[in-house]
């Protein structure tokens, strides 16, 4: 725990960083704060589309970078492959209209809202959550098969090389330099965009996430798409990508190469991932230091490189 002149987050900030939105929505309802559930209906309605948008773009993004390796034929026989529904039936999705419908139905919902509709607002809100959070699978296991994929026919420094393409840290801290506050909120929005609660404490360092499990690599574990007959690859190359291991599921490798990113960018990583030896079982531990200076050495040198010297706290 944080001592008192250090905290930066209440515990009720933080508990409520990692509920259900939908769940904020209907306690809020349950004691009449219409207005704040108003507002938490426009905060579900950012993290659908930012759910929404992060993958489809993720999955643009890897057919494009795949184009430009080995041409647009071989991009096109990528995708054709990744949707054999015979293997993997969830891949089979329809993504035209849904970001429409979606606003369309969060309309609606705060109409509801409005008009003392409870129930009925807190129903479709939570229908919509499972609905968004089926799609997020599916757009993560194709993902997951693409970037696979691309492991297999090129090896690890290609996969580096797209997934610094693809990866977007500085989204949540341009340059580096946000106060704390300020970029541990923007990972609890981007966080939440997974559709599964996690939880947050602080202590005087630093506050950690533990989402339990992790809302995409570990269920991609869990879920055995690196067994048969999905075979999602294992990346067994000692680097920065597996964070010096000799293996990383290739999903959980968007993670190291999201702190190299921002290491490279900005000489802080954006978060640190600490991860277990039994990825997928044990719960990650994600951490966002207070003062860039007290990071450990050992969290750079896994990544390949050295700990500047000179570094600054920005804490407020």
């Amino acid at each position: 725990m944080a001592t008192d002149a250090n905290r930066v987050f209440t515990d009720k900030e933080l508990l409520d960083a990692g509920r259900l939105t939908v769940d904020l929505i209907a306690e809020h309802l349950k004691h009449g704060l219409r207005t704040d559930a108003g507002k938490l209906v426009q905060r579900f309605q950012k993290e659908l589309m930012t759910m929404f948008f992060s993958y489809t773009g993720w999955e643009k993004s890897i057919l494009e970078c795949i184009a430009e390796l080995d041409g647009q034929r071989r991009s096109n026989e990528v995708l054709a492959s990744i949707e054999d529904f015979d293997i993997a039936p969830e891949r089979r999705i329809q993504i035209e209209g849904v970001a429409q419908r979606w606003s369309d139905e969060i309309d609606a919902i705060a109409g509801l809202v409005d008009t003392g509709s409870d129930a009925q607002a807190c129903e479709r809100a939570s229908a919509l959550r499972v609905e968004a959070l089926a799609l997020h699978d599916s757009l993560m296991s194709r993902v997951s098969a693409l970037l696979s994929i691309l492991y297999e026919s090129h090896g690890e420094k290609e996969l580096a090389w797209v997934l610094s393409r693809v990866m977007k840290p500085e989204s949540m801290d341009p340059d580096g330099k946000l106060p704390f506050r300020e970029k541990v909120e923007n990972i609890m929005r981007f966080t939440r965009s997974h559709l599964l609660p996690f939880s947050v404490s602080e202590d005087d360092k630093k506050v950690t996430f533990m989402p339990d499990p992790c809302p995409s690599g570990a269920r991609l574990i869990r879920a055995g798409h690196y067994d048969s007959p999905r075979n999602n690859a294992i990346v067994r190359d000692r680097g920065a990508l597996t964070y010096g291991r000799e293996s990383l599921p290739i999903y959980c490798c968007h993670e190291p190469a999201m702190e190299l990113g921002s290491v490279l960018n900005t000489g802080v990583p954006l978060f640190i991932v600490d991860a277990p030896e039994d990825v997928g079982i044990t719960p990650c531990k994600i951490y966002v230091y207070k003062n860039p200076a007290e990071i450990p050495e050992a969290y750079y040198r896994r990544l390949g490189l050295e700990k500047p010297e000179d570094l600054i706290a920005i804490s407020d």
